[in-house]
């Protein structure tokens, strides 16, 4: 199985700093920045966007969800594609449930509220990713009615102890650490993915992720 190499990154990792092209020396290709959220876009997401293509690197956007309604996550999702519109994003376009306000709302509804928004996204000509962490997944979402898309997945431990606490068929990337200090990179600690597909290859190949500006 081939393996791409990549983080993720939103504001709180300060674009200044972040030495991209270093980055893809060290062997990585791509880079998952931080759209926004229902509080409003990402102050940095347009900078990491710009710098990481520039070192060429492939990049990828997502979402936090603080959605407690299928209608708030339509929203996130026409959020979503505004921020995107006009950008070349030959990674997945990722949306981050695992709020601990949707815990609350029990499985069926964290599974329409995913469901609604992955449908969106895709419905508009993009490739649309699930991101949340092993026991989210095991506890607040139903997987059966998510096969469809593929998983980030958060799991900060040994592949073998993945293996037994996510079980669902579908890995796309997985997110194993989350505290990676990469000196030539960035001063401080990194989020390390692994990729399990050429998401890029993939998504060039079937002309997705194109959200043009009206």
């Amino acid at each position: 199985m081939s393996e791409y190499k990549g983080i993720d990154v939103s504001k709180y990792q300060s674009p200044g700093k972040m030495d991209y092209g270093a980055l893809k020396d060290l062997g990585y290709s791509f880079v998952i920045a931080k759209a926004g959220s229902l509080k409003g876009k990402d102050s940095a997401f347009d900078t990491h966007y710009t710098k990481a293509r520039a070192a060429g690197l492939s990049v990828g956007a997502y979402l936090y969800s603080y959605a407690t309604t299928e209608e708030e996550a339509s929203e996130e999702a026409e959020l979503m594609l505004s921020w995107i519109k006009g950008k070349k994003l030959t990674h997945p376009i990722v949306y981050d449930i695992e709020d601990g306000t949707q815990k609350a709302l029990g499985k069926a509804k964290c599974t329409a509220i995913a469901l609604k928004f992955l449908t969106e996204i895709e419905d508009a000509g993009c490739y649309a990713m699930l991101y949340s962490y092993a026991n989210f997944i095991k506890n607040y979402l139903d997987m059966d009615k998510l096969r469809h898309f593929d998983v980030w997945l958060a799991c900060y431990t040994s592949s073998e102890r993945r293996k037994a606490l996510y079980t669902h068929p579908v890995l796309g990337i997985w997110q194993y650490s989350s505290s990676e200090v990469l000196g030539d990179v960035y001063p401080s600690r990194l989020d390390q993915d692994v990729a399990y597909k050429d998401y890029k290859k993939i998504i060039e190949g079937k002309g997705l992720n194109v959200v043009r500006n009206s």
